[in-house]
């Protein structure tokens, strides 16, 4: 038997610190992303960004990054 990588899965750290995404959001990796880079990249092209929040690096979906 052998084991396949299925690739990464980002998911939104939601609109603020201490709130989860209201919607559960994740990028829907395209079957050649591997790495967290390239989901990444398949996250900005359907409005995702990655951005610092107190420091840290977080991912956020189209609605939440949009919400105050």
């Amino acid at each position: 038997m052998t084991a396949h990588r299925l690739g990464v899965e980002i998911a939104c750290d939601g609109p603020g610190a201490s709130r989860d995404c209201p919607d559960s959001a994740a990028v829907s990796a395209r079957f050649a992303s591997m790495t967290a880079a390239a989901v990444r990249a398949d996250g900005r092209r359907d409005g995702w960004v990655h951005r610092r929040r107190n420091g840290r690096p977080v991912d956020l979906c189209p609605a939440c990054k949009a919400t105050p």
